[in-house]
């Protein structure tokens, strides 16, 4: 079989950048919760 043109790098870094943007979105969304979290923490006492 052959192999995907290695000429045509196009297709290639468009790969990865979902997978990038899903942990950096994750991430965020973490923080945002826990700072959610502390926020409501302090401000109910």
């Amino acid at each position: 079989m052959e192999s995907i043109r290695p000429d045509t790098t196009d297709p290639i870094p468009l790969r990865p950048a979902p997978n990038q943007f899903g942990t950096i979105m994750l991430r965020f969304v973490g923080l945002l919760a826990v700072a959610i979290a502390i926020l409501a923490f302090v401000y109910s006492r």
